[in-house]
């Protein structure tokens, strides 16, 4: 039996489109829906409301609604199967690059684990607070995580965080434990925006080369990256994070969006051998 299409619950409603706004409708319904997406209110293969229901709740014709869902559908977010309807796509394998926050917009599939390595209130450089945007006196919390897929470590982050805009996270991360699979931004009011980064070539030193298994100074793509919070009509700093994703499994690409030419992503995935190392069981790993 195909499961039930999700009802169009509060907030959706033609007053969150924008009918003055230089951007296309189709453009800001996709946004919309992708949030309900990321923010994990709609769950890898729950169906999606019809194109008939979408247009009557958001107020528009179908044509915008094949549009939007057209972009989701290239976004590999959306399913459409003929004859059965519209549903949420399973989780990627590949994922944008970023920090810890950007991992916590939708819920991680199984076998896909946020290990706690570290959580301390922590001195850091002006640099640091000069992008978080806070004075010398605001409380830094710093967190290193490591995320592997399938028992294999990918990638470890230092995140770094004004302390009072996350205690969310720091009740729920401890050390040597992994974040729940199911928490999210979206359920403490946090929604990204767009981040800042910068992808360069460097070694990793003898921590990260254990926690990763390989060899001490073996090639790994260093990402510097400011996540944004949407805040009412403003972006805001919300996460500075240095993260180290190994270089023998993964592999980058570069998306350009079609519609703002402002829109670069970089985006992570494995390569032929990553591929083949998280196929096959690790000894010990559950």
């Amino acid at each position: 039996m195909s499961p039930e299409p999700k009802s169009l619950d509060a907030p959706l409603e033609p007053t969150l489109l924008d009918r003055t706004s230089f951007v296309p409708l189709y453009y800001q319904l996709q946004e919309v829906l992708k949030e309900r997406i990321e923010s994990g209110r709609w769950q890898p293969g729950d169906a999606m409301p019809s194109e008939p229901e979408l247009a009557r709740g958001f107020g528009v014709s179908r044509v915008v609604v094949r549009q939007a869902l057209a972009i989701l559908e290239d976004d590999r977010q959306i399913v459409r199967i003929k004859g059965r309807g519209t549903f949420v796509a399973q989780t990627k394998l590949d994922a944008r690059a970023g920090g810890l926050s950007r991992l916590l917009v939708a819920p991680r599939p199984a076998g896909v684990a946020l290990k706690v390595l570290d959580l301390r209130t922590a001195v850091v450089e002006k640099s640091i607070r000069t992008k978080l945007s806070c004075g010398a006196n605001v409380p830094i919390l710093r967190v290193t995580t490591v995320l592997s897929l399938r028992g294999v470590p990918l990638a470890i982050a230092y995140s770094f965080f004004r302390r009072d805009e996350v205690a969310w996270l720091e009740s729920v991360a401890q050390p040597g434990s992994s974040l729940p699979g199911d928490l999210v931004l979206g359920d403490h009011g946090v929604q990204l925006a767009h981040a800042e980064l910068s992808i360069e070539a460097s070694q990793c030193g003898q921590f990260e080369a254990d926690r990763f298994g390989i060899p001490h100074r073996s090639a790994v793509f260093l990402v510097l990256c400011t996540e944004y919070q949407r805040l009412d009509d403003a972006e805001t700093p919300f996460e500075v994070a240095r993260v180290e994703y190994r270089g023998d499994l993964l592999k980058f690409d570069l998306e350009v969006s079609p519609d703002d030419r402002r829109s670069i992503q970089a985006v992570w995935g494995l390569t032929e051998q990553g591929n083949g190392v998280v196929a096959r069981p690790l000894p010990g790993a559950s």
